[in-house]
């Protein structure tokens, strides 16, 4: 199969959300995931995912036949330190609206193949993703398993520099050249590694 270079030969693209208006669909996007959440008993806090979503940060939208199903918000200057020698590599953070079991799991997985092959593409070796913990502290289970799932490695819980308490991902970086044929080539902006020294 012939790899895919635009919107037009793929299922779905990845996309920059520049515009206030596609700002406030990923927005709308991540709030839904977590009304759905919700209904499977998960605590999904998103407000600080929404603040970044509405600022300037890099915010990618995975597009299916047009429509978000996936999104994700890109921080390229995190101080990484706090996360120890394991992952001192160069890496990417970012922060991934989660996949509803039972639902958004196939989104869910392109949008974890995508950033393996990204990060890969790019020259670095990790994805790391700070996933927020219920406003109890705790995290489901369900939702853990959903995320290993799809290949995410999960590290102790800690407190966030907000004092948050999260679960910390990584996602080591991998070529996935079969992808451009299901993925269209995004138009994303150079985006600098960080690194956990």
């Amino acid at each position: 199969m012939p790899a895919a270079n635009s919107s037009r030969d793929s299922v779905y693209e990845m996309r920059t959300m520049r515009t206030g208006a596609e700002r406030a669909e990923a927005v709308a996007f991540a709030e839904d995931t977590a009304l759905l959440l919700a209904h499977q008993a998960v605590d999904l806090p998103v407000g600080q995912l929404a603040v970044l979503m509405r600022s300037q940060a890099t915010v990618i939208g995975l597009h299916e036949d047009g429509c978000l199903v996936g999104c994700l918000v890109v921080h390229p200057e995190a101080d990484l330190r706090p996360w120890g020698r394991d992952d001192r590599g160069r890496g990417l953070l970012v922060s991934v609206v989660p996949p509803v079991p039972g639902c958004s799991e196939q989104a869910g997985r392109l949008l974890t193949l995508w950033l393996a092959d990204y990060a890969a593409s790019n020259g670095l070796e990790w994805v790391w993703w700070e996933l927020p913990a219920a406003s109890n502290g705790e995290m489901s289970a369900t939702l853990l398993d959903a995320v290993r799932g799809l290949g995410w490695e999960d590290l102790p819980a800690v407190r966030s520099a907000d004092g948050e308490q999260v679960v910390r991902l990584r996602l080591r970086a991998a070529v996935r050249d079969a992808l451009t044929a299901v993925i269209s080539a995004p138009d994303i902006p150079p985006t600098p590694a960080v690194s956990a020294r």
